[in-house]
């Protein structure tokens, strides 16, 4: 069999419930030159029987396990297993449109792009649509990913990037979980234009154990986040930095306000807003005002 041209990294922990119809979902590609790399993070449910029966059945998937060490050091692993010019990661519990790998190759060949990401529907955990729509932009964006105006990239499961700009900029940061999508997506940012083909070619899956719900591990992430990005002079200059923080202070206090039903923590972050960059009081009431 010919190198694959793309490879595709399957993170999964404890995924029995959803990781045939992920899989089954990579295999109904159009295009099919590619291998399906899933990587075991030590779990202790029934996953690997299943995985085992694609493995048996298609030569283009492969088995991988580790000891549980987080789906950052998952995708890493499977990263480090691969052999594609591109890389793309799909998470264990959502799925691909047939024609997502053939859309994004064609994308690439219309510009100078070192990532490229697609639009998304969101579904339950029954795979019935919920009609919302997931969706990015395309260019430069760090600027307004570091500002957290809104979605830029929509997701892991939507990106398809090159080989030699993961050698660039390296892995998933190890040190964080609920925003090492959100890092990784700010190191490309910064050295290379983003993609994004106006197409739904993937489906999103909510359900209670999404990550993002964690919301004291998700600002322990994103205080580490700022901080690193601020290490690694990603901020175009003083004021811009500082606008940065207090977005970022604002987006804490609506979550801990909102999902976190804590007023306190929710107070602190407003503080820490006004006093990073006072002007964005107007911010505040427009954005938590009417969570309170």
């Amino acid at each position: 069999m010919n190198t694959p041209v793309v490879s595709v990294i399957i993170p999964a922990y404890n995924s029995q419930r959803y990781i045939e119809e992920t899989i089954q979902s990579v295999l109904n590609q159009i295009y099919t030159n590619f291998e399906l790399i899933v990587v075991d993070d030590g779990s202790t449910d029934g996953q690997r029987d299943l995985i085992f029966k694609f493995c048996n059945s298609d030569s283009r998937v492969r088995y991988v396990y580790q000891q549980n060490s987080g789906v950052s050091a998952a995708r890493n692993t499977g990263f480090n297993h691969s052999t594609g010019r591109y890389v793309a990661f799909l998470d264990s519990d959502d799925v691909w449109l047939p024609d997502n790998l053939s859309t994004k190759l064609a994308k690439f060949e219309t510009g100078n792009f070192g990532l490229v990401h697609s639009d998304a529907y969101t579904m339950d955990e029954l795979s019935e649509n919920m009609s919302a729509l997931m969706s990015g932009r395309e260019g430069n964006l760090l600027h307004d990913m570091l500002l957290w105006t809104g979605t830029q990239i929509p997701g892991p499961s939507s990106i398809l990037v090159k080989r030699e700009v993961l050698l660039s900029i390296g892995l998933f940061d190890t040190n964080l979980s609920t925003s090492a999508d959100h890092d990784f997506f700010l190191r490309v940012a910064s050295r290379f234009k983003i993609g994004r083909v106006s197409k739904t070619t993937w489906k999103y899956r909510l359900h209670g154990a999404n990550m993002h719900k964690n919301i004291s591990l998700m600002e322990k992430d994103i205080l580490f986040l700022y901080a690193k990005a601020s290490a690694n002079r990603l901020f175009k200059g003083y004021w811009f930095e500082h606008i940065c923080f207090s977005n970022m202070y604002l987006i804490l206090a609506a979550s801990w306000a909102g999902d976190g039903q804590n007023k306190s923590r929710a107070s602190h972050f407003v503080m820490r807003a006004l006093l990073s960059h006072p002007v964005s009081i107007k911010n505040i009431f427009n954005r938590i005002a009417n969570r309170w």
